[in-house]
């Protein structure tokens, strides 16, 4: 299984972090109270510190 590289294991990461908060947003604001659970839009923010974070050259 070939690996990906830096450059594209950090746009995987943005691109499904932004789907994530999307999602997350639109459930929200169908079925939930925005006002209360906003708390959980951390989760795509923690991934997106994630995705970009530095990493060692292989």
């Amino acid at each position: 299984m070939a690996r990906h590289t830096s450059e594209e294991a950090r746009d995987l990461g943005l691109w499904t972090a932004g789907w994530l908060a999307v999602l997350l947003v639109g459930g929200l604001w169908w079925l939930g109270d925005l006002s209360l659970q906003w708390p959980v839009l951390l989760v795509p923010l923690v991934w997106v510190l994630v995705a970009v974070r530095p990493r060692r050259p292989r």
